[in-house]
């Protein structure tokens, strides 16, 4: 008997399960048909659809990013591997200029002409690549199993064995399992917006809510954002960068390249950001060598030194060893490739340095000992937060502080003489992959699970998935061209009744700023609760889902669904960025490190698969509007 399987969202983690439910079926021969609802085009997604703007880029090195497993990959069944995105781009490089020649894609035909293995491409580009390996993958798809793709949306789902899909126009489709992979979806403005928006209304302010920043349109609105005025900015992550972009360059400005630098000439349109956040600091540079020796991982945060016998706490039981594992890949790769800026024997340093429990005397005693240098040594505190307890007497003090830090950390993330901190990167990859394993396995308690998305996914996205180097160049331009000036850290963004006007207070000087328009560039707060996507607020209305503290959904260790009364939904699945803990959430892997991304893609593939069929193979759909859907099985969805 066929099974009917339907996923929710048609973005990468939709691909990568899709490839790995058809290799499984094209060796069992299972007989499936799949249904994937999203409204826009599948492979990219809304995230990464290709209708953005071309000075969006991408945040990892086109050589770092795959979507199709790879020779490393430890897979149950057949293993297709696919192509990097620099090798599918250094592969068909003529034929793609050649096709944006034609649709008089200028920018992206030269583009597309200077990638090399270390570069940023644009979204746009990026885009081209995921819709690539869709139609791969809806090519490789055996016989057995038949796609339909519909460009709209899911509203509701109702059911525990046989489950009733509403699509957005009435249609009802009959399954058999569910994957909700929706991405990144809107959310509702919550209590804090509301009320800054309220008070924005009252006293004609500029208030720009979290947002997706490709989505809000900030580059044509000088009404909201006029050029010339002073704006507040909350936060110094990513969308932060990509507001950067567009409210520059979108706008007509443009650097020119020096000896020294970029250097930024203005086209009159920008607005003057004062930007700051908790940490004060923008994301910590990209790396732009490659480590010739990884540290040997883990070695630190293992099964064995974990406590078998209860839950575990992410801050008492599993932090010491995290912290402890970064702090040896960078003194293991100091004493490998600088060995002379140490000053102790390195098999007596490692084997101190093992037995020393991390915060202890005898450790800080062992590092003043064999590291000379403070520069070489690795302050972890100093690392995540460099503005904690440091003062100026003004404004200007700080500005010139945080210019001199990301100066100081562009040079250095671009310097293989402190390859230390690539060593670091590779240990926080390896601990981003355990604590998300702990986590998904059950073995954190509910306050951890939160926290693995709140502080430590916030600790490891600042110091391994922050902008270009090349961004940070530019930040430093527009600050000497006076278009950015830095507030420092736990900056305080309030409104002011008594002034009508939105301040900001930095606890690094007694200067406040204040403005007449605030941006809050943060990523929408990720609360299942508070969704715009009407399947999440159905099910969460009904109970049919559970939240944790930090707002996203829980789910049992085989993905699965988990309702707020505790019991497991057996046909729901979850994955991506809006599941608890969820650790391989990224929408893409790094090759060749048998990422978990794949693991995980597998994992629920053979769980779709192994669903008994809970109707009659002739029913699956039950609305006469069906014909609005495109079926399809050897064809991608329209683009």
């Amino acid at each position: 008997m066929s099974l009917t399987l339907l996923f929710v969202g048609a973005g990468p983690r939709t691909l990568g399960v899709l490839d790995r439910l058809s290799a499984h079926a094209s060796a069992t021969g299972a007989v499936v048909d799949v249904h994937v609802v999203d409204p826009h085009p599948a492979g990219a997604g809304r995230i990464w659809r290709a209708d953005q703007h071309p000075l969006l880029w991408m945040n990892s090195r086109a050589a770092d990013v795959t979507v199709l497993p790879d020779a490393s990959s430890r897979l149950a069944g057949p293993v297709r591997t696919g192509p990097t995105l620099f090798a599918w781009i250094d592969a068909h490089r003529d034929e793609l200029a050649d096709g944006f020649a034609r649709t008089g894609e200028e920018a992206l035909r030269r583009e597309v002409l200077a990638v090399r293995e270390g570069t940023f491409v644009s979204r746009a580009l990026g885009s081209r690549y995921l819709s690539w390996a869709w139609d791969r993958v809806v090519a490789q798809l055996p016989p057995s199993v038949r796609l339909h793709v519909h460009r709209t949306r899911v509203t509701d789902v109702r059911g525990a064995e046989l489950q009733v899909v509403v699509l957005e126009d009435g249609t009802e489709l009959l399954v058999d399992g569910i994957v909700l992979a929706q991405g990144h979806p809107d959310v509702v403005p919550g209590p804090r917006e509301r009320s800054a928006r309220e008070f924005a209304d009252r006293h004609g302010l500029g208030y720009v809510a979290p947002g997706y920043t490709s989505d809000l349109g900030l580059t044509d609105d000088e009404d909201t954002l006029p050029p010339g005025r002073d704006v507040l900015v909350a936060g110094m992550g990513l969308a932060f960068v990509d507001l950067l972009v567009l409210l520059t360059q979108g706008r007509g400005g443009r650097f020119e390249d020096t000896a020294d630098g970029p250097v930024y000439h203005p086209s009159g349109r920008e607005p003057v950001l004062h930007v700051g956040s908790r940490r004060g600091v923008p994301y910590r540079s990209k790396i732009t060598y490659v480590l010739d020796e990884r540290p040997p991982l883990p070695r630190f945060l293992t099964a064995d030194s974990l406590p078998a016998d209860r839950v575990l706490n992410l801050r008492r039981d599993v932090w010491p060893l995290v912290a402890k594992e970064l702090a040896g890949a960078h003194y293991a790769e100091l004493f490998r490739a600088h060995a002379g800026r140490t000053s102790l024997d390195r098999e007596e340093f490692d084997a101190r340095f093992a037995a020393a429990a991390w915060g202890s005397p005898e450790l800080d005693t062992l590092v003043a000992q064999a590291v000379p240098a403070a520069g070489d040594r690795f302050d972890l505190h100093r690392l995540d937060r460099p503005l904690d307890g440091w003062w100026a007497p003004s404004g200007a003090g700080v500005h010139e502080r945080v210019r001199a830090h990301v100066a100081a950390d562009v040079a250095r993330r671009g310097d293989a003489g402190f390859s230390m901190d690539a060593a670091v990167f590779h240990a926080l990859l390896s601990s981003y992959v355990a604590v998300a394993g702990l986590a998904h396995d059950g073995r954190l308690d509910d306050v951890s699970v939160a926290e693995v998305d709140g502080w430590w996914h916030g600790l490891f996205s600042y110091l391994a998935s922050g902008p270009p180097p090349r961004r940070l160049a530019e930040l430093l331009a527009l600050a000497d061209a006076g278009v950015v000036r830095f507030l420092g850290g736990d900056v305080r963004f309030t409104a002011d009744e008594v002034g009508g006007c939105w301040t900001a207070r930095p606890a690094n000087s007694p200067d406040a700023v204040s403005a007449t328009v605030l941006v809050d560039a943060r990523l929408p707060e990720a609360r299942v609760t508070a969704s715009a996507d009407p399947l999440l607020r159905n099910l969460s209305d009904r109970e049919e889902l559970r939240e944790l503290g930090g707002g996203k959904l829980v789910v049992d260790p085989e993905q699965r669904l988990v309702h707020a009364d505790g019991t497991v939904h057996p046909r729901r699945f979850a994955v991506g960025p809006w599941v608890a803990g969820g650790g391989w959430a990224a929408a893409f892997a790094r090759p060749g490190l048998d990422a978990g991304f794949f693991r995980l893609n597998d994992r629920v593939a053979r769980a779709l698969l192994a669903l008994a069929p809970a109707r009659a193979p002739e029913v699956s759909v039950v609305a006469p509007r069906a014909a609005s859907t495109a079926p399809s099985r050897r064809t991608p969805a329209a683009r």
